[in-house]
């Protein structure tokens, strides 16, 4: 399968940004794989930019060293889960590690997704979304792939940083071709129906990369002018 795909990300109206982003693309044996990840610093706690930005660096690191060589040895995808989850710990214990000796408490949202082949990958902790779009005009569909680990829709149950680990979700599956994922920080959909993010994501409207970020940077400008004011990041991968 071809995968297209381009990210959008904006501070919004705060004076600094605590989203960090990662999209990468290589071709292995022939076979185009996509890693994209999205993570949100908590706000209210400590270092919330270097805490997004140090789960985005590791687990981007994780793709070249450890999921890059699995995806050539074909490894069975239970070994692609758990290695994953296994970054995800480690990142985990170094910002426990590192919140114990500043005496500071720091975490991050992450959603992760790995695409290969006919399989995709996601990782998820926190309230950061990942949705699949698929169909055509009014017989379209949204789906949201993870839940958000919060209570009352406010509290964050779930994240990666200076916490007692807990297992983020992790879900498998298969690709659909004429399909779009999206992943984006609570920021971008906050104020975005689910109707209006479909319509905007349609496949059948997606003619390429300067496409996908046109409509990516429009929906941003949408929220804002709407009132947003947190970080806005989003990535889009159209699967052709």
């Amino acid at each position: 399968m071809r995968f297209i795909s381009d990210a959008y990300w904006d501070r919004g109206m705060r004076k600094g940004n605590q989203d960090s982003i990662s999209l990468q693309e290589v071709r292995i044996k022939g076979k185009m794989a996509v890693f994209a990840l999205v993570c949100d610093g908590i706000g209210g706690l400590d270092c919330g930019e270097a805490a997004s930005g140090f789960v985005a660096e590791k687990m981007t690191e994780w793709f070249y060293k450890e999921a890059i060589i699995m995806l050539k040895r074909r490894k069975r995808g239970r070994k692609i889960e758990k290695s994953g989850l296994r970054a995800l710990y480690g990142c985990n214990a170094e910002m426990q590690r590192f919140g114990e000796e500043k005496g500071i408490k720091m975490g991050t949202t992450v959603t992760a997704l790995l695409l290969m082949g006919r399989s995709y990958f996601l990782w998820h902790s926190g309230d950061s979304r990942a949705y699949r779009i698929t169909g055509r005009g009014l017989g379209g569909k949204i789906e949201r792939m993870t839940t958000d680990h919060t209570r009352d829709n406010i509290t964050l149950l779930r994240c990666i940083g200076s916490y007692p680990w807990k297992r983020p979700d992790v879900k498998k599956g298969y690709l659909r071709k004429k399909s779009v994922f999206l992943l984006c920080s609570d920021g971008f959909r906050n104020r975005l129906g689910e109707e209006r993010i479909k319509e905007a994501m349609l496949p059948e409207t997606m003619g390429g990369r300067e496409q996908i970020y046109k409509r990516l940077k429009e929906m941003t400008e949408y929220v804002k002018k709407q009132g947003e004011r947190d970080n806005i990041s989003s990535i889009a991968v159209w699967i052709e």
